[in-house]
């Protein structure tokens, strides 16, 4: 039998954490169903992002804080860590699991009797069958440039009625593709998370202060974590002290940094948890600071707070270079491994490069020439920015949320 197969490959103990999830999702279900006899609270709204209290949830969430809509909504945050979440003492929130193999009555309240289900990474109402009246909105977390790599369909019991984009151009295309679901959905609103680019957003800027103080150019590098392209090819660097592009070993880090020093510039790396373990990360270098989620969080700033106060971006193919166009700054990227990732994990599309509009770095030296520039104040690739912006975003005022709550007809 497959059964007892597989408890002779993976062990009793999978057998019963299997068993016991199972059970716990099926009592989760009974509960919803049992509570969608209840009506639905007009006034009930259920947020959702992946890492508690973030992202374009969190944004607009922060927004509807700050305008007072708290005197008519009640606001429900799924979390992982309820502990910590209710350390911040919100107004008119409540927290529930964001785990749904996790046992809880109360979310199960909740989500029967919620009007709007608002998410950025995992729709919670995906495990049941919504109710006629809710109203389910993906914000999502990106559009990027890497090929939409989707593996088998995870059948859902109910999908999203709305997903929100940057614009109607690449940014749909893009999202309609990588969700698999009709470009109907799609709602060209922009990004909450953006509107922090057009604030003063003092929060972020005391916490940079912070970190780097008087220095003449600070610079955020946000590598893309590379983990299992396929077999043959894995998304890590594991030949690399550093697992970074460009900069491969500890002699090179040490290099950078004293180059760092004497141009009197910072660069914040922020950098995957499981990569950030790595021994070189051990040793604290003067103008190279590490940056984790924890960070953020621990000193109550949004990663968009904190990006929207850097003089210029250094990434590879990651999602946050199309957000950074709206800041109008240079961008450097790295591409040390371009034809490995077209060949195993490829581009969405065949000439990407195209689309990267900023300085396109292949070895150290190209690397610190690039920095160079940006020290320097000399901003070749600006009038590219440009002309790449609109295929990308649509608005460019600080507006999304405002745009998204109309669009849900959610008034104060």
């Amino acid at each position: 039998m497959k059964i007892l197969k597989r408890i002779r490959e993976r062990g009793l103990h999978w057998f019963i954490e299997t068993i016991k999830l199972k059970i716990t999702f099926f009592l989760n279900n009974i509960l919803y169903y049992f509570f969608s006899i209840l009506p639905i609270n007009n006034k009930k709204i259920i947020f959702e992002s992946e890492g508690d209290l973030s992202d374009n949830s969190f944004a607009l969430y922060d927004y509807m804080l700050k305008n007072n809509y708290t005197e008519k909504y009640k606001f429900i945050w799924a979390v992982d860590d309820i502990k910590n979440a209710r350390k911040f003492k919100f107004p008119q929130t409540v927290f529930i699991n964001r785990k749904y193999g996790i046992f809880d009555l109360k979310r199960a309240y909740h989500l029967a009797t919620s009007r709007y289900i608002i998410f950025d990474h995992y729709n919670i109402l995906s495990n049941v069958k919504k109710r006629r009246n809710q109203i389910v909105l993906n914000l999502w977390h990106g559009v990027g440039y890497k090929a939409i790599k989707n593996g088998k369909k995870v059948k859902e019991k109910s999908t999203f009625d709305f997903f929100d984009t940057l614009s109607d151009k690449l940014s749909l295309e893009f999202l309609k593709d990588f969700l698999e679901c009709d470009p109907s959905k799609g709602v060209v609103l922009g990004y909450p998370r953006l509107d922090y680019f057009f604030r003063d957003n003092l929060e972020g800027k005391k916490f940079v202060k912070s970190l780097v103080g008087d220095k003449n150019k600070v610079l955020l590098w946000m590598p893309t974590f590379r983990q299992s392209i396929n077999p043959e090819l894995s998304e890590e660097y594991d030949y690399s002290e550093t697992g970074l592009p460009i900069v491969y070993t500890a002699d090179a880090m040490i290099k950078l940094n004293d180059y760092l020093i004497k141009e009197n510039t910072t660069i914040i790396l922020k950098i995957h948890h499981l990569q950030a373990k790595l021994p070189i990360f051990k040793k604290e270098f003067s103008n190279i600071i590490l940056m984790s989620d924890d960070d953020l969080r621990d000193n109550n700033v949004q990663l968009y707070q904190f990006i929207s106060q850097m003089d210029g971006l250094i990434t590879d193919y990651s999602s946050i270079a199309i957000d950074y166009l709206l800041l109008g700054r240079p961008i450097i990227f790295t591409l040390d491994d371009y034809e490995e990732y077209e060949k195993h994990r490829g581009f969405y599309k065949k000439d990407i490069k195209k689309y990267m509009p900023g300085e396109q770095v292949y070895n150290y030296d190209e690397f610190l020439i690039a920095i160079k520039n940006i020290i320097d104040n000399k901003d070749l690739y600006k009038e590219d920015r440009t002309k790449i912006l609109p295929l990308y975003h649509k608005f460019k005022d600080g507006e999304s949320s405002s745009r998204v709550l109309k669009f849900l007809k959610i008034e104060r």
